[in-house]
């Protein structure tokens, strides 16, 4: 591994501020605005390996929500062959983005390196959506629905439901990868770190953080939410994955009367994590914190070889990603040629000179500790 860059503690808080910002605009401008989270019937008892559905069949609870079922599933892990499925979480409004990430890489290239992709969606507020959600369901068979509402509040019910559905639906997988709808992914750089000899249960941008306990900042976490000082460490939610024998067992340590805890990526990769005893190989030298890099790899050639970066909601982005690696794939020639040349600098400094600074920062969601 190259060694880390002189800068790299600044790389990590752009990345957890531009994190941040992004999460601020997902929450600003989706089609559901409402950050209520659905109300649970009563406290029930961890997520079962098997849920409901309307046909007779047992109810079983998705963490304090003991109505749980699937509007929609997918089989996107049958058939003979063994797929890497990436679990991606969308918002249920979002055809778009998930039809720029379904042509940003070839079927074929996808189907190559064994990877499938599947969208994890809540309820929308309007019948339009969800009419129009069956139609893209019935066309790819690649959506999952649960029956809680689409809301920002809500994630941590959605990345339950996508270990429940991992853990159910793909027996044969060695891994499962979870990302956002907002990231760009090196799908060919992927492939290569699941198959690292190395790695440990869970891979991805290792953070450590402390709750804010201001109750004016719009994400304040209280004591009773979180007790402790310090979160345990925890993955970055843009992309993670996990060696399929520790989703089950994240699945198990949810305890009884577990208290619902909002920061869905804190809670799963850090709170269950640890609980389950799991292991993280850290993979924060392969992550981009701005969608600068992706601009000068598809402009310039320039700064190609990271594993996933933030497309800044420009979906036309994510697309020539995706065809530029494709494309110097193809033709065996390398995407990164510039990469330690003075061009390669002039490249991504010349972005963000361009850039205004509200849209290269926000506020941080969490507090950072000293990485030493």
């Amino acid at each position: 591994m190259a060694p880390r860059p002189p800068s790299w503690r600044y790389e990590i808080v752009m990345f957890l501020a531009v994190s941040t910002s992004f999460l601020v605009l997902f929450d600003a401008f989706s089609a559901d605005r409402d950050t209520r989270r659905s109300a649970p019937m009563r406290p029930g008892p961890a997520p079962m390996l098997t849920t409901s559905t309307t046909d007779g069949r047992r109810r079983r609870p998705l963490l304090d929500l003991n109505g749980f079922e699937y509007v929609i599933d997918s089989g996107a892990c049958d058939g003979p062959r063994r797929h890497t499925p990436i679990v991606v979480h969308s918002h249920v409004g979002h055809f778009e983005r998930r039809r720029a990430i379904r042509q940003s890489y070839p079927r074929t290239v996808l189907d190559r390196l064994g990877f499938r992709h599947v969208f994890m969606v809540g309820l929308p507020s309007s019948g339009d959506l969800q009419a129009r959600l069956l139609r893209e369901s019935s066309r790819h068979g690649d959506v999952v629905q649960g029956n809680f509402r689409e809301a920002y509040r809500n994630l941590t019910y959605k990345h339950a439901m996508g270990l429940t559905w991992f853990a159910k639906r793909c027996p044969r997988s060695d891994y499962m990868v979870k990302m956002d709808d907002d990231i760009a992914v090196n799908v060919f750089k992927l492939n290569a770190v699941l198959g690292r000899a190395g790695n440990r249960d869970l891979a991805g941008c290792v953070i450590a953080a402390k709750p804010i306990r201001d109750e004016s900042n719009k994400w304040y976490v209280s004591r009773a939410e979180f007790a402790g000082d310090a979160y345990p460490p925890f993955l970055s939610g843009w992309l993670y994955a996990a060696r399929a024998a520790s989703v089950p067992r994240m699945l198990r340590v949810i305890g009884e009367n577990e208290k619902y805890f909002w920061i869905d990526d804190l809670y799963v990769t850090g709170i269950l994590a640890e609980r389950a005893g799991l292991a993280f190989t850290d993979l924060r030298p392969d992550f981009e914190t701005d969608p600068g890099p992706i601009h000068c790899c598809v402009h310039k050639r320039q700064r190609c070889d990271f594993l996933a970066a933030p497309t800044g909601d420009d979906d036309t982005l994510l697309q020539q990603y995706a065809e530029q690696l494709t494309r110097c794939r193809a033709t065996n020639s390398s995407c990164d040629a510039f990469r330690k040349s003075k061009l390669h600098h002039n490249c991504l400094d010349l972005w963000k000179k361009k850039q205004p600074l509200d849209a290269r920062m926000g506020r941080p969601s969490i507090e950072i500790l000293n990485w030493n």
